[in-house]
């Protein structure tokens, strides 16, 4: 008896643990990515946007543009995806635009909150809330809330374009215009930069007290490259219908 008793309290405690990782992933509402139909458009190497924000986003030529993308994230947000990419002699990624554009739906109350971002980063007339990293990518598909995320789903989207992964290690900045006072709608821009440029690796920076000391100088070089390989400039307002 003792030990059907502790056999049906193992089955409910491994239950309730399954359905927690189960229902706190918000990654499995996420609908499929679309292709096609796309609110924004690309001319060369200049991303337009008509509204949220009525912007042209113009990259470097060392960049090339693989394309976009679009789905419900989360249920609750509409988004929109765009990619600029550099990449090694050996076509391998070494840099990355990953653009994003997200609404929350109408029928959600949600707002986004970037106020605790430690940095500010003026492009043009647009000022963005701005965070920086080093990371040591995990590629493992299988880490939880791999799936349904929009990293997932950019992942995924540039694997599809020619086997592209992120570096093992890069530098990270995120990038967050607010587009109107209602807080529902931003603009996101991520930089990734390979770090082995600078000769180091993120485990690097991290644990070791030289390296570590030289983080605010590969963070400012990460920045800088940034806005010497990326303009926003105003663009042509148009009602959304």
């Amino acid at each position: 008896m003792k030990r059907l008793i502790l056999l049906a309290t193992v089955i409910v405690i491994a239950g309730v643990a399954i359905a927690h990782w189960y229902y706190s992933d918000r990654g499995r509402f996420t609908t499929d990515a679309e292709y096609s139909d796309l609110a924004r458009g690309v001319s060369g190497n200049d991303l337009v946007s008509h509204y949220d924000p009525a912007a042209i986003l113009r990259f470097d030529p060392a960049f090339r543009y693989v394309g976009g993308q679009k789905f419900i994230l989360y249920g609750v947000a509409d988004t929109e995806q765009h990619f600029f990419i550099e990449t090694t002699p050996d076509d391998k990624l070494k840099s990355v635009y990953w653009v994003q554009y997200e609404a929350y739906l109408p029928a959600k109350s949600y707002t986004y909150d970037y106020d605790d971002s430690p940095l500010r980063v003026a492009l043009g007339n647009y000022e963005f809330y701005t965070d920086t990293a080093f990371v040591e990518f995990d590629p493992d598909p299988n880490r939880k809330r791999r799936r349904g995320t929009d990293g997932a789903m950019a992942r995924q989207f540039l694997a599809s374009k020619g086997d592209y992964v992120f570096p093992r290690d890069f530098a990270y900045a995120r990038l967050v215009y607010l587009t109107d006072e209602s807080r529902q709608k931003e603009l996101m821009i991520i930089f990734i930069d390979d770090l082995a440029s600078h000769g180091l690796t993120a485990a690097e920076l991290e644990k070791d007290e030289a390296d570590v000391s030289r983080w605010p100088e590969i963070e400012q070089a990460h920045l800088d490259r940034i806005k010497s390989t990326l303009q926003v400039l105003p663009g042509p307002a148009t009602n959304r219908t």
